[in-house]
């Protein structure tokens, strides 16, 4: 039987029937919704904030190469935050506290929360659905 192939690439496959990310697979009849979060932007913004408050209220005693560095570091690690996040998936089959999440670059997870939604609704219209 041909499934309908929404999403394939980085890991990720979305078909009509299943989501399959690299850890698991699940059934899109059994998924209630999918997120898309930035969790690594928490972590970094604190030491960022103080790495450049210390550059602004140190600056007298450092030398501009440091400053720079120490700015350049803070933007290097705000990209690369920026660009990587988690793919939460909530359904059924999990427990309350459980909760799967898969990391990955967020335009990829992206296109396969777009991908899940348009399964999802694609399932509610079929009629040889379980």
């Amino acid at each position: 039987m041909n499934d309908a192939t929404f999403f394939s690439g980085g890991g990720f496959i979305v078909t009509d029937r299943l989501l399959r990310t690299p850890r698991k697979t699940y059934s899109i009849h059994r998924i209630e919704y999918v997120s898309v979060e930035r969790p690594l932007l928490l972590f970094v913004l604190p030491p960022m904030i103080g790495l450049i408050g210390f550059a602004i209220v140190f600056r007298r005693y450092l030398y501009a190469s440091e400053i720079i560095t120490l700015i350049g570091v803070c933007a290097l690690a705000a990209t690369i935050a920026f660009l990587f996040g988690t793919l939460r998936v909530h359904s059924l089959a999990l427990r309350d506290s459980e909760v799967a999440s898969s990391l990955g670059l967020i335009t990829t997870l992206r296109h396969v929360r777009s991908a899940v939604e348009k399964a999802m609704a694609f399932a509610e219209h079929r009629t040889d659905a379980p």
